[in-house]
């Protein structure tokens, strides 16, 4: 009997890539560390709204109800991913968190834990599914302890902390950057003072929608171009921001520019030109990290963190998958768009009966 293939993750990625596995009568064990299917999803913001249009952000199969709106709010991925999760008869393992991963014989075993008991589970193939949001990144210099005011990661962002702030600091140029200065911009305090934008380069800004298109379907195409002979040091470029509101305010002076963040120091937050403020918020806009630690030395690594993989394979494991990864197939790996067509071609290489 073929072992099952072992998918980590019951986000968007891991289900996606168990009901292409089904669809093709292939096992599967989906393992969720959460309590439900897209749990790491439940920490964000529920307001906040994807960046893409629902047709575009689909899993395979998955069909979104006329009413909902373009923009799917994260309350409604959820939702929404929890009736594709039981209309597609998905089986989620919850409450499983993985700690290893081992290459035995020619095939794996996954180690792991449910709430005080080990287990092992052996595979025919690995694919981790992850993703990131469950690993936000601060930045190095600032240090909680030594910060009086108010410090958050972006994901853990609510309009509700805009409430008593006047001294806003966004550290990062990100899409979720844009999103809390967005936020700020629309609440229109007029005793706040202008919203500091912190950033340690070049600001990395697109319109959207453009001639009232939206921005995703002029580059639907160019996305689907593989990146497979793209260097590695690619996948640690900054993603821009949709700045169709930030721009311009940051002309109008409702929103400043600051260099790095190099410190703080109890109340006050220092810049690398050697200026300062005292903000009451501090929003740092500042990333994720794709966590590999359970795999071990299954995956190469690049300098700056990003895994080394190709057709979203590990270049140095046979049957190790890694879905979500920048640009690990195309340019729309990182991204719902993307994620979706890769599980698909994933769940086709295994099922054809590639060797591990």
């Amino acid at each position: 009997m073929t072992a099952p293939v072992v998918i980590v993750g019951a986000g968007p990625a891991g289900l996606a890539t168990a009901r292409s596995l089904a669809r093709r009568g292939r096992a599967y064990r989906l393992l969720e560390r959460g309590e439900a299917a897209a749990w790491s999803l439940r920490r964000a913001d529920p307001e906040m709204a994807l960046l893409s249009p629902k047709g575009l952000s689909r899993m395979p199969g998955q069909r979104m109800p006329r009413e909902d709106p373009t923009y799917l709010p994260f309350r409604l991925v959820v939702e929404r991913l929890a009736e594709y999760a039981r209309d597609e008869r998905i089986e989620v393992d919850t409450g499983c968190t993985v700690t290893a991963v081992r290459r035995v014989a020619g095939a794996f075993v996954v180690e792991g834990r449910r709430g005080g008991t080990p287990f092992e589970i052996e595979a025919s193939h690995v694919v981790n599914a992850s993703g990131i949001i469950a690993h936000p990144q601060m930045p190095p210099a600032l240090d909680p302890r030594r910060c009086t005011f108010r410090l958050i990661h972006s994901l853990d962002f609510r309009t509700a902390d805009l409430q008593a702030a006047r001294r806003l600091v966004v550290v990062g140029g990100g899409a979720s950057a844009a999103e809390v200065l967005d936020r700020w911009l629309a609440r229109g305090a007029a005793d706040a003072a202008p919203a500091l934008l912190s950033l340690r380069g070049r600001l990395h800004a697109i319109r959207s929608p453009l001639l009232g298109v939206d921005l995703h379907y002029y580059v639907w195409l160019p996305e689907q171009i593989r990146t497979r002979w793209l260097p590695d040091r690619v996948a640690a470029l900054p993603e821009p921001m949709n700045g169709i509101h930030v721009l311009p305010a940051l002309r109008a002076g409702r929103i400043l520019r600051r260099p790095a963040v190099t410190h703080a120091e109890g109340d006050t937050l220092v810049f690398a030109d050697g200026s300062r403020t005292e903000p009451d918020l501090v929003v740092c806009a500042t990333g994720f990290r794709y966590e590999v630690g359970h795999l071990g030395g299954l995956v190469d690594v690049g300098p700056d963190g990003h895994p080394l993989v190709t057709a979203c394979a590990s270049r140095r494991t046979p049957g190790l998958y890694l879905l979500g990864a920048r640009f690990s197939r195309t340019f729309a790996s990182p991204y719902l768009r993307g994620i979706a067509r890769d599980a698909a071609f994933v769940a086709r290489r295994i099922a054809a009966g590639e060797a591990a």
